[in-house]
């Protein structure tokens, strides 16, 4: 009989790292949980019990060098599988460990070992983070602002300064867990420490909650918090505020508040990185004797000078009038996109002296159309 290989069993390389090891054991055990799996019950039990094995073997270092050595059938020839091996009935403190693995299948919270503290009578929990998009513009971003911005936040209720409990009563020892903060769940065929329900792993209930919070020790507040927005600032960006999030709970420290950076349209510029395009129409005349003209910039009017022979969608670059660029003394620069117009609804006198101009004009004025029709005669087979 081949030995059995418990790298593949977990589908890991025999290098894995613990974390690779945990994450794959977390998706197997996910996917053969009895309860959870859709199927064959009786297998998928026993190769739940096959994932946990070697997930026992190779999390340990110790057992885990030895399996390398000797092999599984080697590990059950030098101890039993009892020692090596354990089962599940050896197995009881590795889930203690990684319960939280567990807690999305059975919809309960990870044990209290390593995220509770001890009996959980003092569980802080850090508030929750808040997110706030702004719509900024861009004269915004290249100038830079302060922006006061109004967010609604969980804070400490006023009534019970955050301890849920109405003022003047107190607490009790918990029924369900008798104080521990923890309770066994048991599910199909083994059980786990988690979280008390009832109490949250507080191991204590109040007597009588907050009839202002209802026991959350928090309220929903609107807030106006100022948030100073760095010139050159990229969308898609944030602003972190440390502490301007949701209260903590049992005097756990508050969230932050993530201000994200959104750009307004803009009706005539648009940006690239730190660059600004601006698309300038120009007539027929313009783009052939070449012109100066006055546009707009963020930092002011600019006079730009259409050299003679400008082409169609051809940029003119003017250095420094883009945006800032973030952190830095530099700026961008403003890329002006020509776009030559052709006239419309031209009288009869225009119209001569267009033909008059055509007189004058050979096919090396045109680079574009004399390569063009150099090509196009390989192609041509008569007149149909």
């Amino acid at each position: 009989m081949a030995d059995k290989d418990l790298y593949a069993v977990l589908g890991v390389s025999r290098n894995a790292t613990a974390d690779e090891l945990k994450i794959a054991f977390r998706n197997k055990a996910k996917e053969f949980h009895p309860d959870v799996h859709v199927g064959d019950k009786k297998a998928a039990e026993e190769k739940f019990k096959e994932i946990g094995e070697a997930y026992q073997i190779l999390s340990n270092p110790e057992k885990r060098n030895i399996y390398d050595q000797v092999g599984y059938e080697g590990m059950k020839g030098r101890g039993g599988s009892q020692q090596y091996s354990g089962g599940f009935e050896d197995m009881g403190d590795m889930f203690g460990d990684i319960s939280d693995i567990f807690g999305d299948l059975f919809g309960f919270s990870g044990g209290a070992g390593k995220r509770g503290g001890g009996s959980g009578r003092s569980r802080r929990r850090s508030g929750d983070d808040i997110r706030y998009d702004s719509a900024l513009t861009l004269e915004d971003i290249a100038f830079g602002r302060t922006e006061t911005v109004e967010v609604g936040r969980k804070e400490a209720c006023d009534t019970c300064k955050g301890l849920g409990i109405k003022p003047g009563t107190g607490k009790s020892t918990c029924k369900t867990c008798g104080g521990a903060g923890k309770v066994r769940q048991s599910s199909g065929f083994f059980s786990v420490v988690t979280t008390c329900p009832t109490c949250g792993g507080a191991g204590e209930t109040a007597e009588h909650y907050c009839d202002d919070c209802g026991g959350s020790g928090v309220r929903m507040k609107k807030r106006k918090i100022e948030v100073k927005i760095p010139a050159g600032v990229e969308e898609g960006q944030y602003i972190k505020l440390n502490g301007e999030g949701n209260s903590g709970i049992n005097g756990g420290p508050s969230g932050d508040l993530y201000v994200v950076v959104n750009l307004k349209h803009h009706e005539i510029y648009r940006r690239e990185s730190d660059d600004i395009f601006l698309d300038v129409p120009v007539t027929l005349l313009q783009a052939v004797c070449g012109d100066d003209i006055e546009i707009p910039t963020i930092y002011g009017n600019y006079k730009l000078k259409i050299p003679a022979g400008t082409q169609n969608n051809e940029e003119i670059v003017i250095k420094g009038k883009g945006l800032p660029i973030l952190n830095s003394q530099g700026k961008g620069d403003m890329r002006v996109v020509i776009h030559v117009e052709v006239p419309k609804g031209i009288n009869s006198k225009l119209k001569e002296a267009y033909k008059n101009v055509k007189v004058l004009e050979s096919e090396d004025n045109y680079e574009a159309v004399k390569r063009a029709f150099r090509t196009f005669k390989k192609y041509k087979k008569g007149v149909e």
